[in-house]
């Protein structure tokens, strides 16, 4: 079956998502069309498959496009000395990712080539004009990445929101999304997470998360669809095996059946992205330049 645009279609896929919104006290689901050219950029890989699989299949399956910008290839991601930061791990890493990919339906896979670890140390100004020519290249209709807080407050995730957005903004194409989790989410988990240690970045805050009405785009998964996030998932054997077996597999297939995303506020959008060394002072106390001795 083909789609208006002569693209192969899946006739069972799920051509739409939903949002939300208020009319008075009343929260009101409204479904919304799906991207025809999908952008995620994320900072390693498995954080697309956690937060956006199912809209990737989504969109996949109903003939549109997927394009994923990973920054790094996670060559730091594991305990195990012998892999840890080297290349030889960072070549499986990247192979875990092309696969989980391939099972979605994506094969427009890229990488900005930066280490591990340290986007935070990278030249922002090269960073977003790597993802602006993508975003140039591809001229997607929505724009996936990570919020201010990066989800786990990690300093690579943080630094890919900053870059991404400030290169969407300077394009002006396209629909800007922010992954997130709503409150209910954060309450229905909470005992997890706490066990886990996900969200210790936080310093003991929690994790941030939205009201229902703030989602702009939701993907609530049905049973075939985490048939195929599970699956996506387990492709990422290296970071996702440890967690399966420490949560059990009913939990961890539950744990991200729904895929929440958030529209930017003005003031994000209005953030200039900051030098690297200056950015614990944007996150704690503003800086006092050329004040009277």
């Amino acid at each position: 079956m083909n789609d208006q645009h002569g693209n192969r279609t899946n006739a069972g896929a799920i051509a739409q998502a939903t949002a939300y919104t208020t009319v008075g006290n009343v929260l009101m689901p409204l479904a919304r069309p799906l991207p025809r050219r999908l952008l995620g950029v994320w900072a390693h890989p498995d954080d697309e498959a956690y937060l956006s699989a199912g809209l990737m299949a989504r969109v996949a399956a109903t003939g549109g496009e997927v394009t994923v910008l990973t920054a790094t290839r996670g060559e730091k991601g594991t305990s195990d000395p012998d892999r840890y930061d080297r290349p030889a791990f960072a070549d499986e890493r990247e192979e875990e990712l092309r696969a989980s990919l391939g099972m979605l339906g994506v094969h427009d896979v890229r990488f900005m080539g930066l280490r591990d670890g340290e986007c935070d140390l990278a030249d922002p100004h090269a960073a977003i004009a790597t993802i602006e020519a993508v975003i140039g290249e591809v001229d997607p209709d929505m724009i996936v990445t990570f919020g201010p807080d990066g989800i786990t407050n990690h300093p690579d995730h943080r630094a890919v929101s900053r870059w991404t957005t400030e290169a969407w903004r300077r394009h002006g194409r396209g629909e800007l999304l922010y992954a997130t989790m709503t409150h209910d989410y954060v309450r229905r988990h909470e005992d997890l997470h706490q066990r886990l240690g996900i969200f210790e970045d936080f310093g003991g805050r929690g994790p941030r998360s939205v009201a229902q009405w703030c989602v702009q785009l939701e993907c609530a998964l049905t049973e075939r669809e985490l048939d195929l996030k599970r699956a996506a998932l387990a492709a990422h054997a290296s970071q996702t095996a440890p967690l399966v077996a420490m949560m059990g597999e009913d939990t961890y297939r539950s744990w991200w059946s729904e895929e929440t995303f958030r529209a930017p506020t003005a003031a994000e959008i209005a953030a200039c992205p900051l030098p690297a060394w200056m950015e614990r002072f944007a996150l704690d106390e503003p800086m006092l330049v050329g004040a009277p001795s």
